[in-house]
Parts: structure tokens; sequence; C-alpha cells
């Protein structure tokens, strides 16, 4: 007599089947003692077909440890991670870092605009636009290195000097084929405080709120 013909005939086993979906040692172990106790006494279980379903009984049980053991360490793993990454963001106060932009200000003198660029791109262009979404300069840009900086020297595609302000720039690039990589135009600012929403740290710096995730680098003090 095999445990699946124990609960096609036993109405209590039957109420396990359906109170879960999945069965546990625990299952297991009932199954196998109402199995034993309802068992032919003409014709009794093998020692070998005992022996095989204690196998896997103990299987399972090694098995359901080893998933338990394993979800404890991710937890503990996780949080580790979290503590880390929460104490290096509690580093940068006072620090100067890169975040994305799509600002650059003109003050009359010849303006430095940093970016980055994918490992991909093979080509890449800033565009300078003004407050009516106008093209007022577009700028190639170096695809040698993946941080670089180019110089705007305020003038528009007319060669006539800009107005001083703050104009939208725009950094795109294309890899192999054309495919766009990604690319950012970069700005400097200082990490003025970090403050923790839950368990995540959040940065303030430019008067905004940044999540880690959202810089680009890190810089040294004077550089």
């Amino acid at each position: 007599m095999n445990i699946s013909n124990i609960v096609n005939q036993n109405g209590d086993q039957a109420q396990v089947e359906n109170s879960r979906a999945h069965l546990g040692k625990d299952d297991f172990l009932q199954l196998l003692t109402v199995q034993l106790r309802y068992q032919d006494p003409l014709n009794p279980m093998e020692n070998t077909e005992f022996v095989a379903q204690m196998a896997q009984f103990s299987s399972l049980e090694q098995l359901q440890n080893m998933n338990q053991t394993m979800e404890r360490s991710q937890g503990a793993e996780a949080e580790l991670q979290a503590a880390f990454k929460n104490n290096l963001v509690t580093s940068l106060v006072g620090k100067a870092v890169e975040v994305p932009t799509q600002e650059v200000a003109y003050d009359g003198e010849t303006t430095e605009v940093a970016y980055r660029l994918g490992p991909q791109a093979r080509s890449a262009s800033l565009q300078i636009l003004d407050a009516r979404g106008q093209l007022v300069r577009e700028l190639e840009l170096d695809t040698s290195q993946a941080y670089n900086t180019v110089e705007w020297d305020g003038k528009s595609v007319s060669g006539d000097k800009v107005p001083m302000g703050a104009y939208l720039a725009v950094v795109t690039a294309a890899g192999p084929g054309g495919v766009p990589v990604e690319a950012d135009m970069l700005k400097r600012v200082r990490v003025d405080a970090v403050r923790y929403t839950g368990t995540e740290a959040r940065i303030w710096a430019d008067g905004r709120e940044l999540a880690f995730s959202d810089l680009r680098g890190v810089v040294e003090a004077g550089n």
C-alpha cells in the first residue's frame, strides 16, 4: 500500500491534502504514520519499502532545513548590504559629487561642461537650447573617455555671443549601428546632509533630494 492510496482512501488525509498545496516534512511523516496504521496485516510493508520512504522523509527534511538556512542567510546579507550602503552615503557629507543635469549656466565667460558616456558610445554631441527649445549651439564630444569635459565659448551657431543666463543642454550618444547609448551631462554639487527614510539613506545636495543611484561620481575637494 502506498501513500497515494492512503490519501484517496482516508478522509483525514484528504483534509490534509486540501489544506496545503505542497506537502511539508510534517505532512509526509503524518501520511507515513497513517500508512503504517492502516496497512494490511496479511501483507505488511516490506522493510525495503519502509526504508525507502524514510529516506525520502529524511531528504525532504534536509531540503527544507537548507531552504530555511538560505533564507536567513539572504536576509542577513541584505541587511549587511543596506548598512554598508548607508554608512557609505553618510561619509559623503561635505564632499563634492557629480549628478546628472540638463542645465548649463553661461556667465559671459567660456563655460566648461562635464559629461559621461556609456561604454559603447561611438559618437556623441551636446545640444544647447534656449528657453523656447530652439537650438543655440551643437558641440561634438570626444568618445574616447567615459568621463570628459567640453568648453562652450558662449557663441551660437551663427557665431554671435548669446545673452548670459541658464540654457538647456542635452547630451546624446550612439553606439554601433546608431543604437542609442546612455549619456549624461554632469553637474558638480556639494552634499549638505544625509537623512533617513525608513531604512534608506537620502542625500540632500543642490537644494534637492537625491538617491544614491543618482550619483555619477565623487570628486576630491578642490578639484
